[in-house]
């Protein structure tokens, strides 16, 4: 069980990690284009911001659920990829239809998905507040 709960809690926290650096990646790319209104940006900010925000929303949510699936092939839980992916996802969703489960030795990893989940959802939230309060935040400066 602690073997379990140490390496998903290694796991949550190097891609918790992943995730805010995307994100304030993504957040430094969003200033650069209000600051500097390249590539059309002044015409239609909010339409930027929207797709860049979803473009690297998206691309966190990949790589924390294939960090995830990567550790289940690694530790030997799955067969194959696609089972894998489709228990990240499922799991990380929090949707855990319960088709497929994880060993006793290692269900504690299922577990710590969702809580991953959830937290990276949170970091959704509070990009997207971040980006729709770069108008205010310029008109007060």
């Amino acid at each position: 069980m602690l073997h379990a709960l140490f390496i998903g809690s290694l796991v949550m926290i190097v891609l918790l990690a992943v995730s805010i650096v995307i994100f304030a990646v993504a957040a430094r790319m969003l200033r650069w284009l209000d600051e500097t209104h390249a590539f059309g940006y002044a015409r239609m900010p909010l339409a930027y911001d929207l797709g860049i925000a979803a473009m690297w929303i998206l691309f966190a949510l990949t790589c924390s659920v294939w960090g995830w699936a990567f550790l289940y092939m690694a530790l030997g839980l799955f067969d194959s990829l696609e089972p894998a992916i489709y228990f990240a996802i499922a799991t990380f969703t929090t949707v855990g239809y319960g088709d497929i489960v994880l060993g006793a030795d290692w269900r504690l990893l299922a577990g710590l998905t969702a809580a991953h989940g959830l937290l990276t959802f949170g970091l959704f939230t509070a990009f997207l507040v971040e980006i729709f309060d770069f108008p205010t935040r310029n008109r007060r400066s």
